[in-house]
């Protein structure tokens, strides 16, 4: 590759069919955010540091943000590197007016200094939807549904659903958290190793090993309760997991629940419940959410959806079928449109079009007021 074509570690050009194939889904997402009455909102890619990155939950993505300086005000600017932190600034001053609970649908390019996981893209193509307002189990089973339903309309199966709580996390490990010595503690507890934690003593071990063996797929309210310890059964963070996943089971057919109450938030601003969703058709997570608190600390719960990962599932979106018409004839060209076709003009239709077809996958052809097959 040419010296002058090069882009930075993480960029990369997204031409077509991809990014055909990108739009069409975005829009996709949104329009059944809409349906269910989620308000389109657009933020601006960058905005000053002190607003964008110094309250809510900017204060977590600081260090993975874009910074550069404003050539008119001479002020430190920030670019975004995920929406929420946008959408808990225009919840809590643009639209504080607006009757809660709040429902509104956003999309837009985000850039993270550090890739995320194992995808090295750091510009990524974010939709997503957020509920403002005093968050209940019924809003984080509504967010968690239209964000399954999402997927299900563009045809992503084997869903898998991961829920977790940041706040029961942090109350079992804030003893640990407190002392650098435990360090060890919390990183075993991560891994699930039991049989290094068995041997081991630290604050909490009963209940935090109870949960750990008790942790894995949800098959009903009771049998995961029956796993549980007196202890753990009284746990409020525990029930609330366990009523929303009851829920979904029965409101979402076929879909794998797993329950990992220890498991942490890929973002530092979630405190309740989180999630993320999976699919055995493509690799990593295709969504994230939870509930965290906005700038006024109303509560708030959304998901995000990563369109350049479901962009690689092969069948997502069919493609309409390709038409040559004769340049510049709108009027025909406008009739085949409304019959669900893609016009593309060309001048002088003749033999020699053939090639020319088949190089851009066209089968058709409309001459003399005929549509034709080549």
């Amino acid at each position: 590759m040419d010296r002058d074509t090069l882009l930075p570690a993480g960029f990369s050009d997204k031409i077509f069919p991809r990014s055909q194939k990108n739009s069409l889904i975005i829009e996709n997402i949104i329009n059944c955010f809409l349906n269910y009455g989620y308000l389109r909102i657009s933020p601006p890619l960058i905005e000053f540091e002190d607003t964008l990155l110094n309250q809510g939950p900017g204060l977590a993505l600081k260090n993975n943000s874009f910074r550069v300086m404003d050539p008119i005000s001479k002020k430190m600017m920030a670019v975004r590197s995920d929406m929420t932190t946008q959408i808990s600034r225009i919840s809590s001053k643009r639209l504080a007016h607006y009757p809660r609970p709040l429902r509104l649908s956003y999309s837009g390019e985000v850039l993270r200094v550090n890739p995320s996981g194992l995808k090295l893209e750091r510009q990524i193509a974010q939709v997503g939807a957020e509920i403002i307002g005093d968050i209940t189990c019924d809003l984080e089973i509504e967010i968690i549904i239209i964000g399954l339903k999402v997927l299900k309309e563009l045809d992503v199966g084997d869903l898998t659903l991961d829920l977790n709580y940041q706040n029961l996390r942090l109350s079992f490990l804030k003893t640990l958290y407190e002392s650098p010595d435990n360090d060890l503690f919390v990183k075993a507890i991560e891994k699930k190793d039991v049989n290094f934690l068995k041997n081991r003593s630290f604050p909490n071990k009963d209940n935090i090993l109870n949960i750990i063996q008790a942790s894995g797929q949800f098959t009903n309210k009771n049998e995961f309760l029956e796993k549980l310890n007196q202890d753990n059964q009284q746990n409020n963070y525990l029930l609330h997991l366990l009523e929303v996943s009851s829920s979904l089971q029965k409101l979402f057919r076929g879909l794998n629940i797993v329950i990992d109450p220890l498991e942490k938030s890929t973002f530092d601003y979630h405190h309740g419940l989180t999630f993320t969703i999976f699919s055995k058709s493509l690799y990593g997570s295709i969504a994230k959410g939870g509930t965290y608190k906005t700038i006024n600390k109303e509560e708030a719960t959304g998901i995000s959806l990563y369109v350049d990962l479901l962009g690689e599932m092969k069948n997502i979106l069919v493609e309409k079928e390709k038409v040559l018409v004769e340049q510049n004839d709108f009027k025909n060209a406008g009739n085949l449109i409304k019959q669900g076709y893609q016009v593309i003009f060309y001048k002088n239709l003749n033999n020699d079009i053939v090639d020319y077809a088949k190089s851009i996958n066209c089968k058709y052809f409309f001459k003399n007021s005929k549509l034709s097959k080549f």
